[in-house]
């Protein structure tokens, strides 16, 4: 299996494509690419530049039931924005309306059945006097196996 075909990585990257698609900030697979403006989508990566970010983690939240394909994962979002924490709240909100509530997405070639929003908290100021976010969803998505395949 070749970097990035797992089915966490393409859960992910359908995330992070589907949160760029909503305006939310510039997704980079290679997490290179950002210009200073830009808010950077980027998975675990906690970059420096630019100011603003927007990182998802995906995280375990239970087991599945036997047979079944339908799998819950837990996905954190971390947010940062400049020194006024209304910006980093603002981020949050987009993230928030872009994803609380969604149903009947495919992300990538991963189908999402819904998302829910399950937790926030503030994370106060980084070194630099940005202010961070923690949002945490729940994402129920297909998650065939050769031992959970309905």
């Amino acid at each position: 299996m070749a970097t990035g075909d797992g089915w966490t990585s393409r859960l992910l990257t359908g995330l992070a494509e589907h949160l760029a698609d909503a305006d939310i900030g510039t997704w980079d697979p290679t997490g290179t690419s950002y210009a200073d403006d830009d808010t950077a989508i980027a998975i675990r990566a906690i970059p420096d530049q630019p100011d603003r970010l927007v990182t998802i983690t995906a995280y375990p939240v239970g087991t599945n039931l036997p047979g079944l394909a339908d799998h819950r994962t837990g996905v954190q979002i971390r947010l940062r924005a400049g020194p006024d924490p209304r910006d980093c709240d603002d981020l949050a909100d987009a993230v928030f309306d872009a994803l609380d509530g969604a149903s009947g997405l495919v992300w990538g070639d991963i189908p999402v059945v819904s998302v829910s929003r399950t937790s926030y908290t503030s994370l106060g100021q980084d070194g630099s006097r940005r202010w961070e976010r923690s949002e945490n969803f729940f994402v129920d998505a297909m998650r065939p196996t050769a031992n959970n395949t309905d």
